[in-house]
């Protein structure tokens, strides 16, 4: 029964997958079809932006390089925006299938409740690994196109980051959807929560007292843009599936726990 739930989670979220993965995938796909022409004018514009308005960007915006620009004019909003996905399909997963009462009948297969939510949770991996694939194979058509230097160990490092993030961001919708047991609040919390990461992160490039909060921003965990321009913190990684185990492990314990609505 384990390969027929895998197939219905992904079966019921192939359309995001595709439209997510698809639409992203055209917006990185222009942007770097436009850099040839237009990155010595948008650098010169960017060089006459306010030293606080590029630090509250919090991007290196050095358009020498493919890297830079790619995290200035994509890697900024590209998390929070594919985060929309994770949350809906994390938030559906389990509350939506008890609001459509598709759940009760699943359970009522020979399947136990830990093989159901496991199965849910690799599928919620695996739909966020082939939106963050789509996104690479669009980015790789366009380089023959392009006659720059790439360096594919940053910009691959930039998108395998991507995929835990948006995991970890699935998984939390997950459990706050049964904490909570409504997918909108759950969903709404959720987003409330990174947008505020987003920007309590930015401006603690201005504001030193936030410099020492970075931790708890959820943001701070993607390290996509400093796999593009500088290091990566090997801590904020571990953070991230840290972050990711605890709250897939946390659904699974409440999941076994939770009365399930007929």
């Amino acid at each position: 029964m384990h390969e027929p739930l895998l197939t219905k989670t992904l079966t019921d979220l192939r359309a995001q997958i595709l439209g997510w993965g698809v639409g992203m995938g055209l917006l990185l796909l222009l942007t770097v079809l436009l850099y040839p022409s237009i990155s010595s004018a948008y650098g010169d514009l960017v060089n006459q932006l306010p030293e606080h308005f590029l630090a509250f960007m919090g991007a290196e915006v050095s358009l020498d390089t493919l890297e830079g620009y790619l995290n200035a004019e994509f890697f900024t909003y590209a998390p929070i925006a594919l985060a929309v996905f994770a949350i809906l399909a994390g938030t559906g997963s389990i509350v939506g299938e008890e609001n459509q009462g598709t759940l009760d009948i699943l359970l009522a297969q020979p399947v136990s409740r830990l093989r159901l939510i496991t199965t849910k949770m690799v599928g919620l991996a695996l739909a966020n690994g082939m939106v963050v694939a789509i996104l690479l194979a669009m980015f790789w058509v366009t380089v023959p196109f392009l006659d720059l230097e790439v360096r594919a160990g940053r910009i691959m490092g930039a998108f395998a980051l991507l995929w835990p993030f948006l995991t970890a961001i699935a998984s939390l919708s997950v459990l706050l959807s049964l904490m909570l047991s409504s997918r909108l609040f759950a969903g709404t919390v959720m987003a409330v929560i990174l947008i505020a990461s987003y920007i309590l992160g930015s401006l603690a490039n201005l504001v030193s007292r936030l410099e020492p909060l970075r931790p708890i921003y959820l943001t701070t965990y993607y390290q996509g843009s400093n796999a593009l321009v500088s290091e990566v913190s090997s801590a904020y990684t571990a953070g991230l599936i840290g972050i990711l185990l605890a709250a897939s492990s946390l659904s699974v314990w409440l999941f076994l726990r939770r009365d399930i609505a007929i």
